[in-house]
């Protein structure tokens, strides 16, 4: 009888076991980056256990440790600028974009407040710092604005530095840059000082020249995964879109992310609005048209051997669990 209850209990542990069982998600992640606010979400709130994901968040300090790990496939999903993710497809790494999180609401150029400089335009000629690199996505994006729209091109006039997202306001407090390309939430921070203000939205700017909304940030996975896991990375997908319904509906979030980052009052206020409206989830064919469209644009400003293809395994939609 003890035999035959110590059989019975066993096989409903393994039952249990097997039920709760959780397919683990590495997810990487810049530090200090928004994505965090709905990453933390999913996993404080559960969202992950719910959807039979377990989702493990790790932050890294510099977008090339970033872009590392997701090149060598030490995370499952990975948080970047669409332009990284096609290019790295185009030079063979097998890595795809399956989702659309920001549209650069939250990219500014940023001056200081006594600054002659009024708009985008008043910038040919004087020296703009970035943080995204040379080929970073906002800096891409600011050069087509630049060139496009305004008839100069701070790459090519050698009025173009790059800079840490921390370095970038002291060197405009000594004079040696006029004007950054900022995102927050330090741009939110530095414009809640009141010492700097924003002279510009660059995915605004994109969108006032073409009519078409920009598309700055997505995640991606790597052929492996979406192999070895599809249903997770659909999973995943739901987590997400869940927890950016529960940010928008939930104040709170943003004030335990910015007592984390020693953000004021004004600054936390100002950066809920921004991230809010930053958030997208529109992912369709017209949505990849539109980065092609983007892609022959910087194409034509970087020059050969910027996004000369894209090619089509560079973004998928087929996780979308709204399909």
């Amino acid at each position: 009888m003890l035999f035959r209850l110590a059989i019975t209990a066993a096989v409903a542990l393994a039952t249990c076991t097997a039920a709760v069982a959780q397919t683990k998600v590495r997810l990487g992640d810049l530090a200090q980056s928004l994505n965090e606010i709905a990453s933390r979400v999913i996993i404080d709130q559960g969202l992950d256990k719910k959807h039979g994901i377990a989702v493990e968040y790790r932050a890294y300090p510099t977008l090339d440790g970033l872009f590392t790990a997701i090149r060598g496939k030490d995370v499952d999903v990975g948080f970047g600028g669409w332009t990284a993710i096609a290019q790295f497809r185009g030079k063979g790494f097998p890595v795809t974009m399956i989702f659309p999180v920001g549209r650069g609401v939250t990219v500014d150029v940023i001056v200081p407040t006594g600054s002659p400089i009024k708009t985008i335009a008043d910038l040919k000629g004087k020296k703009v710092g970035s943080f995204a690199g040379a080929a970073g996505t906002a800096t891409v994006l600011f050069r087509v604005v630049a060139s496009k729209f305004h008839g100069f091109d701070p790459g090519k006039s050698g009025d173009l530095q790059f800079a840490g997202p921390g370095l970038l306001p002291a060197l405009l407090d000594k004079g040696e840059l006029d004007a950054a390309v900022m995102f927050d939430p330090l741009a939110a921070k530095l414009v809640a000082s009141g010492k700097y203000r924003s002279i510009g939205n660059l995915a605004d700017a994109y969108k006032a020249g073409t009519g078409e909304e920009f598309l700055w940030i997505g995640y991606s996975s790597n052929d492996d995964f979406m192999k070895a896991e599809p249903e997770a990375l659909t999973k995943f997908t739901r987590a997400w879109l869940e927890a950016i319904e529960y940010v928008k509906n939930h104040p709170e979030v943003f004030e335990n992310y910015g007592k984390k980052y020693n953000l004021d009052a004004a600054a936390i206020k100002l950066l809920r609005g921004r991230v809010i409206a930053d958030y997208t989830t529109t992912w369709n064919d017209a949505t990849l048209k539109s980065i092609r469209r983007f892609a022959e644009l910087a194409n034509s400003v970087m020059g050969d051997g910027y996004l000369d293809t894209v090619p089509p395994a560079a973004f998928s939609t087929r996780f979308d669990p709204r399909k």
